[in-house]
């Protein structure tokens, strides 16, 4: 469940939006006093929600429209949710989030320098400048406030970075090494219908063998070279291809036989004539480390890992917090609920 944001990314990159479009019926309590959840001994209330709300729902429509709302997804169970819902939910872990390492902050010695606090006052002043006096009457948001969620936002961002420099998440060159070859394919079943695959009979498959060795002695002919790309065009291999992949994956696709064979070659090499239980194939090493895609795949693995660390790092916070903290016990439906985003529960509302 919890994973780490780029805190303040939203936050404070948003200082002169204008939060307007989401109602809610909140005459009967002021939103200062409507508590949505609370965390240990805390409650956040309403108006504070409203802060990263009204400003995360500027930002979704901005890029993907009002209509986002709507849109169902999956989320982590396999359930079909509106994008609303999963967003208010991530809001709710965000904050949370925010106050668990805002608790940890004294045990790192952390706190926000005069330099840092006075770019917050300005941040904040500057959101506090975007809003209308309809958008204040309705949330409830207060510069002292908005200063308060900016302030716990960096302080957060503090936290998260040390705990990160104490964890150690390395991934080794060969863990992520990606490995780019051309595969001349030639298919030995015949595809009827979507899944629907039919087995080349023998007589058929020995005229195939017979096309694939044609291809790949012309390939390495001396006199009538054939460029391996070439090939697929004239011999009509629709489905050849570039794959970039892991050595695991290639085992998964070719079997470890047909893939040990592949990784025996250097850069340019050719494999071929051989067999897979798809079909025949001939080969090229392109890269048998393709750097670039090494380096994103690098990436892309230490950010997962770094994610698993921290989600066990904050567990282990939230506990010192409160033991058992659950959406379903802490959250308030009733004033969750009054966090909407799409125009339908717009009109219904009003």
């Amino acid at each position: 469940m919890q994973r780490m944001k780029t805190w303040g990314v939203i936050l404070l990159s948003a200082g002169m939006l204008v939060l307007g479009g989401c109602k809610a019926d909140l005459s009967a309590e002021p939103t200062e006093k409507v508590e949505v959840f609370t965390i240990g001994e805390e409650s956040v209330y309403l108006n504070e929600v409203w802060v990263y709300a009204k400003t995360i729902q500027q930002e979704y429509e901005k890029n993907y429209g009002t209509g986002i709302w709507t849109v169902e997804l999956q989320n982590e169970d396999g359930e079909a949710q509106t994008v609303e819902t999963i967003t208010k939910e991530d809001i709710i872990e965000e904050i949370l989030q925010v106050k668990v390492l805002n608790h940890k902050a004294e045990s790192f010695g952390i706190a926000l320098t005069q330099e840092e606090t006075s770019q917050i006052q300005q941040q904040a002043e500057a959101f506090m400048n975007g809003l209308t006096d309809a958008d204040i009457a309705e949330t409830g948001v207060t510069l002292e406030l908005a200063m308060q969620v900016y302030e716990e936002n960096a302080i957060a961002s503090k936290v998260y970075d040390r705990v990160m420099q104490q964890g150690s998440v390395e991934v080794s060159d060969e863990q992520c090494r990606q490995t780019k070859v051309y595969d001349l394919y030639f298919p030995t079943y015949i595809e009827q219908g979507e899944g629907d695959f039919i087995a080349l009979t023998e007589e058929q498959k020995a005229t195939q063998y017979n096309t694939v060795t044609d291809a790949y002695n012309r390939i390495m002919s001396d006199e009538d070279s054939l460029n391996i790309e070439t090939a697929a065009y004239e011999y009509g291999c629709t489905n050849s291809d570039f794959h970039t992949m892991s050595y695991n994956e290639y085992v998964e696709q070719y079997g470890q036989e047909l893939t040990d064979q592949i990784y025996a070659m250097s850069d340019g090499d050719i494999l071929g004539v051989v067999e897979s239980p798809y079909g025949y194939h001939v080969f090229q090493m392109v890269a048998l480390t393709d750097a670039e895609a090494t380096q994103d795949k690098k990436l892309e693995m230490e950010a997962e890992l770094k994610q698993e660390y921290f989600a066990e790092v904050f567990d282990e916070y939230l506990r010192d917090v409160e033991h058992g903290w659950k959406f379903s016990k802490n959250v308030d439906e009733d004033a969750w609920n009054l966090i909407q985003f799409a125009p339908e529960a717009v009109e219904t509302q009003e």
